[in-house]
């Protein structure tokens, strides 16, 4: 299971100001455009998003198969009408929801195309009609996404400070990632890593398992920022299906 013992770090990362600043303007569309305002978050992290949408009066839950992430949403996310718990993508229930999310390239941390299936059938189960399931993906199409890309963030803390790096290696059809956290206090170093392989999806393999799922891909943008969608430069793959309505 990914994401445990990198938990309390993950959020190191982002600039959560600056990165909801640049995602709001869509992310408030796809509320509007949803048939209501019950929402679920699911691989939510530490909850960014799903507080975000709960600070717009949506009631939320957001899922996480970490518990250790679960933890941290539970201990940050103060919104009354979010809640947070322990759940799996591939095996959601409970709702309907009018609209799901499934962002930060979660679903590319799946095993198989059949898991990536299942989870779409699920889902689509769990949607009121005419709901909304939204999803962002790395866009490994992209001349970027062919070569390894490595990125370091340092912040201060009270008692030191923390080094964030991260690698994506491209490797065999998919990327290999790593995530490692290093905690400077003074002379002492401690460090905590995670590691995962990444599925490579295409809008062509999302589009087709999003048809035989019941659901029919509406738009399509190269990042959360809602910009246009070019298969060799967009850094990102966003896409927004319907349920039956």
């Amino acid at each position: 299971m990914i994401f445990q013992s990198v938990a309390e770090y993950y959020e190191i990362l982002s600039d959560n100001a600056s990165r909801l600043q640049r995602e709001q303007k869509l992310l408030m569309r796809l509320l509007a455009e949803a048939p209501g305002t019950r929402v679920a978050d699911v691989a939510c992290g530490t909850g960014l998003h799903a507080d975000f949408f709960a600070s717009l009066g949506a009631e939320v839950n957001g899922f996480d198969i970490s518990p250790e992430m679960v933890d941290v949403a539970r201990g940050t996310r103060k919104t009354s009408n979010v809640t947070f718990q322990v759940g799996d993508m591939r095996t959601l229930s409970g709702g309907l929801w009018d609209l799901i999310l499934c962002i930060g390239n979660s679903l590319s941390l799946l095993g198989s195309l059949d898991e990536i299936r299942e989870t779409f059938v699920h889902v689509h189960s769990c949607l009121s009609p005419g709901g909304l399931f939204a999803i962002q993906i790395l866009n490994t199409q992209s001349e970027q996404a062919s070569k390894p890309r490595h990125r370091v963030e340092h912040k201060a803390l009270d008692d030191g400070s923390i080094v964030a790096v991260k690698n994506l290696i491209p490797h065999e059809g998919g990327t290999l990632l790593s995530l490692t956290f290093f905690h400077l206090q003074g002379d002492r170093m401690s460090s905590v890593s995670e590691t995962a392989r990444l599925l490579h999806l295409t809008l062509e393999q999302i589009s087709q398992i999003a048809e035989q799922s019941g659901l029919k891909v509406t738009n399509v943008y190269g990042g959360l920022d809602g910009s246009p969608y070019d298969p060799s430069t967009s850094g990102d793959l966003v896409v927004v299906m319907r349920g039956d309505s």
